[in-house]
């Protein structure tokens, strides 16, 4: 399976292209309960296509821990995107922005070590060249 964290503005394009690989046969969408649009409607909008890969949404509350969580959604995964995070915000320094985001990343990439080890992790989490670097 493939997994993609996050059905935001990236997330959904992202997990559109992933589902249209015919070298994904499994997709698996994680994102928080308070994304615009919840995970399993990402996956019901995959459904539509022609081509079939499973998909299946998955959802976790704000301020709960990823490795709690995601055991279903990762466990297997030989590829992870997670384009995560919180958008940098009028006033906000990088060095805010990375306190953010890189704990976000963490708790992302925690559960992955722990549920799909040999998985390959792209991250897509601003500020890139310091969250990716942090989390290596």
């Amino acid at each position: 399976p493939a997994g993609a964290a996050g059905a935001g503005g990236i997330g959904q394009p992202l997990s559109l292209l992933m589902s249209m690989d015919p070298n994904v046969k499994e997709l698996c969408i994680f994102d928080l309960n308070v994304a615009m649009v919840p995970p399993a409607g990402v996956a019901a909008d995959l459904s539509h296509l022609e081509r079939k890969a499973s998909v299946k949404g998955y959802v976790m509350e704000v301020g709960k821990k990823p490795i709690d969580f995601l055991e279903e959604c990762l466990t297997g995964c030989d590829l992870v995107l997670v384009p995560a995070g919180m958008p940098r915000k009028p006033g906000m320094t990088r060095d805010d922005l990375f306190k953010t985001n890189a704990d976000i990343a963490k708790g992302i990439v925690e559960a992955c070590a722990k549920f799909c080890p040999k998985a390959v992790l792209g991250m897509i989490v601003n500020p890139v060249n310091s969250v990716v670097p942090a989390m290596a």
